[in-house]
């Protein structure tokens, strides 16, 4: 406790309550040496472990960039193997010897280029004396940890003390009913259950669900609806775990088949026009093909630097667009993956791309730039929408088409007539960051969720809000 409080005020400037700095600095002298003592003490160097202690870390900080057919660095981090056998630069992890193996000079600062990297998340200093204790352990593998088969039992029933953040909305075929990304679920619901069931509410109510797709990834990015409705397409994962696609028989709520791919979370997926294949992308940099029927990998093809965010087949699915992290916008052709050009490059992540129905154009959306279309063939760009008062997270089309709805992190989201590229609605919404948004097969209604965990119901034609409601029972603590 002394340790920590010692750092804690000399990183705050001490001075203040009971120590002054001068106090500080002698205290810190004279336990200094204890507080190293303890430190070392509580990590055994002799008992840490490559499964047991550091694969966790490294699948929570170094996996998103040190993984896949293509690592950062030429790299990878995804086994012991591969981890002992180095890089271009010089062998990484030298059993017993920290101070000699790169990647430990590397995360405590002795060595650059420093890892992670200066805009990433840097590692605790536990994180940092775990690994130099490993390494000075030895670098034993120990025994990898064991678990069920992925789905050879049945997903519990989710218990919701809060509600949950949403990241995904869709529409089924017949526009009735809507599909809501939960925690391990996808949660449905029909619109006027819950426009008669939340009207004249002062706070959201919570509405029990009509059924629930569960499974065992514990985060729902994306959703998709194969042509002519019967298949859901879900993509997500558990982070620092795995990523995973499910496809979901919509009459039965029974999962088709499933698939888990790379060790971290997807954020996109998109059905073929003529349903046969999906495209997949997130955290690898790469954009996976797959056969629907049996979800055999068709082809990958890593076009991004960084994380891609969307990932869309142009309306005659001749070919691919994406974006991401890397600040760009990719068209690659869709028979066999091949980068085709660079559409567009900005300051800022490009978080969306959405293909417009019945059209050849694909928006293209971000932060700190103007959405605007691209022609998805002769791969020109054309209108520009007006720059938005936030960050998109959100975009989507009507059914037919003809109008356009953006959404983020402001408290508000704005809807344009699409040929013309005018706005035609701007409502103010108090949900905080809106993450997901869907029309209704009409156009005239729009459901909004986002990090508040609620959704919102808007008719557009009266330019308000119909009704907020919760999408689940929330059980509170002691209850």
């Amino acid at each position: 406790m002394i340790c920590s409080a010692v750092r804690l005020e000399l990183r705050s400037g001490g001075g203040r309550g009971f120590l002054s700095s001068l106090g500080l600095l002698v205290l810190a002298m004279s336990v200094g040496g204890t507080c190293a003592l303890a430190e070392e003490a509580a990590i055994d160097s002799s008992r840490m472990t490559f499964h047991g202690d550091v694969a966790p870390i490294f699948k929570r900080s170094c996996l998103g960039c040190h993984s896949g057919r293509k690592p950062k660095g030429k790299y990878s981090m995804e086994s012991l193997g591969k981890l002992l056998a180095g890089s271009g630069r010089g062998r990484t992890i030298v059993p017993g010897k920290p101070t000699e193996s790169l990647l430990f000079r590397m995360i405590s600062g002795k060595q650059k280029p420093l890892m992670p990297p200066r805009k990433a998340e840097p590692l605790s200093e536990k994180d940092i004396r775990m690994i130099e204790a490993w390494i000075k352990g030895g670098a034993r593998a120990g025994t990898p940890p064991a678990g069920p088969e992925p789905y050879s039992r049945p997903p519990a029933a989710q218990v919701y003390p809060r509600p949950p953040v949403i990241t995904a909305l869709l529409f089924d075929s017949s526009g009735e009913n809507i599909f809501i990304g939960g925690y391990r679920e996808v949660l449905v619901h029909g619109v006027e259950n819950l426009v008669s069931r939340g009207s004249g509410k002062k706070e959201p109510a919570a509405i029990q669900p009509l059924r629930r797709f569960r499974g065992e990834a514990e985060r729902i990015h994306a959703l998709a609806l194969a042509p002519g409705g019967r298949i859901l397409a879900v993509a997500g994962g558990s982070p620092a775990r795995f990523g995973e696609l499910q496809l979901w028989d919509v009459k039965e709520s029974r999962m088709l088949r499933f698939k888990r791919m790379g060790g971290d979370v997807f954020y996109s997926v998109d059905f073929s026009p003529d349903g046969s294949r999906l495209v997949l992308a997130g955290t690898d940099r790469s954009l996976h093909v797959l056969g629907v029927e049996d979800l055999e990998l068709q082809y990958s093809s890593q076009l991004h630097s960084d994380w891609v965010l969307g990932a869309v087949f142009s309306s005659d699915g001749k070919r691919l667009f994406s974006c991401g992290r890397d600040r760009t916008i990719r068209a690659a052709a869709a028979e066999d993956g091949g980068f085709l050009k660079t559409l567009g490059t900005f300051d800022q992540a490009v978080t969306r791309v959405v293909t417009r129905p019945g059209s050849s154009q694909v928006l293209v959306a971000g932060e700190k730039m103007e959405p605007r279309i691209y022609d998805a063939t002769s791969l020109v760009e054309g209108t520009k929408f007006e720059k938005q008062p936030g960050l998109i997270f959100a975009a989507g089309y009507s059914v037919d088409g003809t109008k356009l709805a953006l959404a983020g992190s402001a408290k508000e989201f704005r809807v344009y007539d699409a040929d013309s590229g005018q706005r035609i609605a701007g409502l103010r919404s108090e949900q905080g960051w809106i993450y997901a948004l869907a029309f209704n097969a009409a156009g005239d209604r729009l459901v909004t969720a986002g990090y508040e965990g609620t959704l919102c119901v808007w008719d557009l034609d009266k330019g308000k809000s119909l009704v907020e409601v919760v999408p689940v029972i929330l059980k509170r603590a002691g209850k």
